[in-house]
């Protein structure tokens, strides 16, 4: 062999060597946007483990992480109707699952694009997208159901003759916009332009309006002879938070029984545990027609039998005041 070739051939085997040793070149996505995956048509997270599993996980949580500001605003809204000095906040615990249930639905559809593993490393890394058109498209789907079901909830209000079935039109037209809202904090999420749809209904004048409805209707409370201490107390406290006029005088439309039953279970296990069953009627003062009973599991623990026994009136207490007024409207409107 010439030198001349000796020469050459060493030139490419130290170059293919210097390939062989070179590890392949990162996705540009890793460090930066995706050629791919254009950020005016996706929304992108990325994760990085030691498994492939794990690391497509953490691209999901990385991406629904854009969602948590939306969800953590509208739960302030909801945080905030529930402080108003006009708005007795029935709604909390239903729109936080609503909240809750509708980012979950955005999160089914992220999808995980791409893989890639570093060799130096071994670490995989995911890419995960979600694309805009398709979920903006299914959120508007949405808001106009919602905004159509509100329209043809008010018109219902309107038009009833019966003070409870108008309250509860008005009240399914608030609980579909506050619906409509958390929909519409996603959709600008997804929206590149950040819009969204402009709402056809003013949420603050349709709870307005419902709590000038709950007003007009006066209701007395009375609890069963030999309750705890305080429950009185709750009672008439949930019931004046759910928006009714406590009637004190002679003559109240209709009268809430409430009565609060617990069974002392003994000591176990260190703790002092109760269980019992928190129960409400709804009577006609007029005709003394039960419009309907409503019933509730309480159960509580603590280290003494005292402290036990007020961990179930504060329980009776958190339950009422959020679902007192629901219970009342069904049971009133019921047929």
């Amino acid at each position: 062999m010439k030198l001349s070739d000796f020469a050459f051939m060493t030139c490419v085997l130290s170059l293919l060597s210097g390939c062989a040793s070179q590890p392949p070149a990162a996705p540009d996505w890793i460090s930066g946007d995706s050629a791919q995956y254009k950020s005016a048509q996706y929304l992108m997270g990325r994760g990085q483990a030691a498994t492939q599993e794990e690391a497509k996980d953490r691209a999901r949580a990385d991406l629904s992480k854009i969602f948590q500001v939306a969800v953590a605003a509208e739960s302030e809204d909801v945080q905030k109707f529930k402080a108003g000095p006009s708005a007795p906040g029935q709604y909390e615990s239903q729109a936080s699952r609503r909240i809750t249930t509708h980012t979950s639905q955005i999160i089914r559809g992220i999808q995980i694009a791409e893989l890639w593993q570093d060799t130096a490393t071994n670490n995989y890394h995911a890419l995960a997208v979600l694309p805009r058109l398709q979920t903006a498209a299914s959120l508007r789907q949405q808001i106009g159901q919602l905004d159509e079901a509100t329209g043809n909830h008010v018109e219902q209000s309107r038009k009833a003759s019966d003070l409870f079935l108008k309250i509860a039109a008005a009240s399914l037209a608030v609980d579909a916009q506050q619906e409509r809202e958390s929909l519409q904090k996603s959709l600008q999420v997804v929206d590149p332009a950040g819009r969204g749809t402009e709402p056809q209904w003013n949420s603050a004048k349709l709870k307005s309006d419902l709590d000038d409805l709950l007003k007009r209707v006066r209701i007395a409370s009375q609890v069963a002879a030999g309750s705890t201490p305080g429950f009185a107390e709750v009672v008439s406290g949930a019931l004046a938070k759910a928006g009714f006029m406590i009637e004190t005088g002679p003559s109240p439309d209709f009268v809430l029984q409430a009565r609060m039953e617990m069974a002392d279970l003994g000591f176990q296990d260190g703790w002092y545990w109760q269980r019992g069953v928190l129960e409400v009627t709804l009577s006609e003062t007029g005709t003394g027609r039960v419009r309907g009973i409503r019933r509730w599991t309480v159960k509580s623990n603590a280290p003494d039998a005292e402290s036990a026994s007020k961990r179930a009136l504060n329980q009776a207490d958190s339950v009422l005041k959020q679902e007192l007024r629901a219970a009342i409207i069904d049971m009133a409107s019921s047929r």
